[in-house]
């Protein structure tokens, strides 16, 4: 014999039959609600991934041990998915975040101290060139070691602040402390000098020296004898400002009669 095709109808009321008689209730679409879930049976296998959000979550009730170590990462808080109200305070440790995967964006501003930085990490490169100032270095705590060789200028060092203990003994030139000299030869001629001079015979006995700087305020004194090994026979000298330079002097040097001789002599000058 054969059986007539079913209906749908017929088949969703055989449904509907079967759901009363297992359960005893009766559910149409979009009814089920929190009384009809018996407590703490759902279970994560039961929600869809990525469908919980922040309204989801009870205000401060996620704490870190609902964290797996390590598995909270940068993607997690920028899909905006928590939120501050979602965490109990002071319960995320420092395990349930994954290495490396903070950025500053995740960081509020001015929130770092030192108290959270490790003593000795911070380096140049961490620091913005032209950041620091007087008031970022503590008084007193830079040494010879912390400055590049030559890198102190005049400008660097306060007038009348170095005496004679900042200086090695011997270690001044007589640059250094404003002393000049000049070796003549009878012709004019340099023979040795402190740099940078030259001389000039103007005429028997009467000569130009000029030192390449101003020395119109230092003092000159000059005496009679050659440079290196020679005969120093003696003559009379004078030196005084060259009329014109103040770059130079001039000097005579005269015989025991008054008369000018040309005859090599040395100068100091002493500024």
């Amino acid at each position: 014999m054969r059986l007539p095709t079913p209906t749908f109808g017929k088949v969703l009321a055989g449904t509907a039959v079967l759901l009363v008689a297992t359960t005893g209730t009766a559910y149409a679409a979009n009814t089920v609600g929190s009384g009809d879930i018996i407590n703490n049976s759902v279970q994560s296998v039961d929600i869809k991934d990525g469908t919980i959000a922040s309204i989801d979550i009870l205000d401060g009730s996620i704490k870190s041990g609902d964290i797996a170590d390590a598995s909270v990462s940068t993607a997690d808080i920028l899909n905006e998915s928590l939120k501050s109200v979602d965490i109990l305070n002071d319960s995320i440790l420092s395990a349930d975040i994954k290495n490396g995967t903070l950025v500053g964006n995740d960081l509020a501003n001015e929130t770092i101290t030192s108290a959270k930085i490790l003593d000795g990490t911070i380096t140049g490169g961490d620091v913005a060139d032209g950041s620091l100032d007087g008031a970022d270095v503590a008084d007193e705590s830079l040494t010879s070691s912390d400055l590049a060789t030559d890198s102190v200028q005049a400008t660097e060092v306060a007038d009348n602040s170095i005496d004679a203990g900042e200086i090695v003994d011997f270690g001044l030139t007589n640059e250094d402390i404003g002393v000049l000299y000049a070796q003549v030869n009878s012709d004019g001629s340099i023979f040795s000098s402190s740099g940078g001079v030259t001389g000039t015979s103007l005429g028997t006995g009467t000569y130009q020296v000029d030192f390449g700087r101003n020395i119109s305020n230092c003092g000159y004194f000059s005496t009679q004898g050659e440079g290196g090994i020679g005969g120093a026979g003696g003559a009379i000298t004078g030196v005084t400002d060259r009329s014109g330079n103040p770059n130079a002097v001039f000097a005579t040097t005269r015989d025991a009669t008054g008369t000018l001789v040309n005859a090599a002599f040395q100068l100091l000058v002493v500024c």
